[in-house]
Order: structure tokens, then sequence, then C-alpha cells
């Protein structure tokens, strides 16, 4: 006998008891992540229920489905439990290795729900302007070209949307200085966890070794970078106004001089 899956779907999903929450939930109370983070995902958590709240995710036209609904809210708790507030980016500055940008791979395991449905759930985001994606590529030995870890961009238009916009810049105001803090401590450049290294594709992928003139003007690149966006720039402004300030291209970035053997 055939089963029959009575929502009419084949995710799981149940329009009159939706799962709006992903399984790894967002850390609260002590040692937790800052409370605009929670608090944003408990306030989405409406948009599925009331769609007219947030026309740029769900339209003015054809209501967007319950499935697609339910799977926003999941990745959007995912999103707040990663986001870097200072940068507006997913993923975790550090000082030994800069700053670490998480990948599709992390998204699927902490949402609980399929690639797939995961990357539907994120082409709406970009599409209602609350998020933007970055997909570096670099050149191997073989002059093919390879796509580095997507950068990840969270845009305020999205907590405006859940009336937290004041509030957002209160909180990136202090995880900036909880950042200057941190590298004072360890007696580290603010630059140094902001930078992105970038990796190749695998084994037998190898880069020349910048000189010391490169490797001096990419540090300060990278200072000057930081400061842009620790003062509440957007990345993409940041990254423009550093060029302009500097002498370089608009989309220039560094490592783009650096010549693979």
């Amino acid at each position: 006998m055939l089963s029959v899956v009575p929502s009419g779907n084949r995710c799981g999903h149940d329009p009159k008891r939706p799962q709006l929450s992903a399984v790894a939930p967002i850390p609260k109370g002590k040692g937790g992540l800052p409370r605009i983070l929670s608090l944003a995902a408990e306030r989405a958590k409406a948009w599925y229920f009331y769609p007219a709240k947030c026309p740029q995710l769900h339209g003015t036209g054809r209501q967007v489905r319950s499935e697609r609904r339910e799977a926003c809210q999941i990745v959007l708790e995912v999103i707040f439990r990663h986001l870097d507030l200072a940068s507006m980016c997913l993923g975790t500055p550090t000082p030994a290795n800069g700053f670490i940008d998480i990948n599709m791979r992390t998204i699927v395991h902490d949402s609980g729900m399929g690639q797939r449905r995961c990357e539907r759930a994120i082409a709406l985001l970009k599409e209602a302007g609350f998020m933007r994606v970055k997909q570096p590529r670099r050149q191997n030995e073989e002059g093919a070209y390879f796509g580095c870890r997507a950068i990840r961009i969270v845009t305020e238009a999205l907590f405006e949307c859940l009336g937290l916009g004041p509030m957002l810049r209160r909180e990136r105001a202090r995880a900036s200085e909880r950042l200057r803090r941190r590298a004072q401590k360890t007696n580290r450049k603010l630059a140094d966890f902001m930078r992105r290294l970038v990796s190749g594709p695998g084994k037998g992928f190898h880069t020349v070794q910048p000189s010391r003139n490169q490797e001096q003007q990419r540090l300060a690149w990278n200072k000057r970078w930081a400061d842009f966006v620790l003062s509440g720039l957007e990345v993409d402004e940041a990254q423009r106004r550093t060029n302009e300030a500097m002498g370089y291209p608009p989309g220039y970035s560094p490592g783009q001089e650096y010549r693979r053997r």
C-alpha cells in the first residue's frame, strides 16, 4: 500500500504544526550570544503566521508556500546563531586564522534540513535584500578558476524589518569594542582577526610568497578595511572606501597580485 503524505510534500512539513526552530538553537543567558540575536529569531517566527508583516520576503502577490516559509525561519535562526555583529558576516574572527566564514555544510547541519531546501531559503533571503553572498574565485597553477568559501553578509534591512534597527547599532558598537579589547589582550592587530585566508582546491596548489613590500601593503589594506567595518560600514562599502583611499581599483582585495607558480 502506498503511503500518503498528508501535508502534500516530502520534507515532513505540516502546515498546521510547523517546525520553526533549527536543531542547533541560539545559546542564551550567561555565556551565550547577545540577546539581539535570539530576539531577532523569535520575532521572525511571526512572519510564518502573518506573511503580510514582511512583504519583502513573502511578496505582495501570491503567498509563498508554507513549506518555504518554514524553511526561511529555520535558516534565519542558523544565520543569527553564526552572525558576527561587528562585520555582519557569518563566521568567527580568530587571531590565528583570521575570519573563518561558515560553509553550507554548517548551515545544513545546524538547520536539520537538506541542502537544496536551505539553498532555496537563502535565495529568498537574498531576493528580499536581507542577505548578500559573495563567491571569491582564484586561479590554480593550470590556469583554471575555482571557488573559495562563500562570504555571507547580512544587511541591516533584516533587523530594520524586525524593529531592531536602533538595537543593532548599539550591539554592533559593543561587538566592535569587544573585538578591540580581545585584540589588545592577545597582543594582536584588529586586521589579524578580520583578514581572510585563501585556501586552494587541494593538494598540488601552491602560491608564491609575497614580497616584504606586498606584505606591508596587504597589512595596511586589511587594517584600514577593518577600521571601516568596525565603524559600522557594510563590507562592500568598506572595501570601496579602502580602495579609494589607497588608490586601488574599486573591486580590489588583497591577494590578487600574488601569482601562482
